[in-house]
C-alpha cells in the first residue's frame, strides 16, 4: 500500500451552530494555495494554511457547546482563531473548550468547524506516527497540496 499519500474528508459542522467558523473554512478551502501539518502534538495535528485570499484571523472566537472538541473534530489555532487549524486526535473538550485557554474568560473556547469522517482510522494515525513530536522540521512536515470542497 502507498504510505506516502492519503486523504481525509472533513464534514463541516451545521452552519446554524457556528456560521462564521464554517464559512471561514470554506473560504480557506476555496482559495487554498498550500499548507502542511507542521505540529505533531500529543493531542492535535496542527496545519498551517496558505490561502490566496484569507490572511487574517477570524473576527471572534466562535463556539457552540452543541459541537464540542471531540476526537477527530477540527478547530482553529490561535488567538484570535485561524487561519491555522488542527485535527483533535483525542477528546479536547477540556483542552480547547470553554475556559481552557484563558483564565480570565471562562466562556471563550477555540472555534471549531468540522469532523473527520474519512481517514480517521488510517490517514490521521499515519500522520500522527511521524517520529518527530512537537513542531516539525521542514523535512518532516506533511504537505497538504490541495483542499477540495465536496457537495452532497
Amino acid at each position: 500500500p502507498d504510505t506516502k499519500t492519503g486523504r481525509f474528508v472533513i464534514e463541516l459542522a451545521p452552519h446554524e451552530l457556528i456560521p462564521c467558523s464554517v464559512y471561514y473554512f470554506l473560504e480557506l478551502a476555496r482559495t487554498w494555495k498550500y499548507g502542511s501539518v507542521h505540529r505533531n502534538a500529543g493531542h492535535v495535528l496542527q496545519i498551517q494554511s496558505h490561502s490566496s485570499e484569507v490572511h487574517q484571523s477570524m473576527p471572534f472566537q466562535e463556539y457552540s457547546p452543541e459541537f464540542p472538541h471531540k476526537k477527530f473534530t477540527t478547530g482553529y489555532a490561535g488567538r484570535p482563531s485561524g487561519p491555522g487549524w488542527y485535527v483533535s486526535i483525542l477528546d479536547n473538550t477540556k483542552n480547547h473548550g470553554p475556559g481552557s485557554q484563558q483564565q480570565h474568560n471562562p466562556h471563550e473556547a477555540d472555534a471549531n468547524f468540522g469532523s473527520v469522517v474519512e481517514g480517521a482510522g488510517d490517514v490521521i494515525p499515519r500522520i500522527h506516527s511521524v517520529p518527530q513530536k512537537g513542531w516539525l522540521d521542514k523535512a518532516n512536515q506533511i504537505v497538504i497540496p490541495k483542499l477540495t470542497i465536496l457537495t452532497p
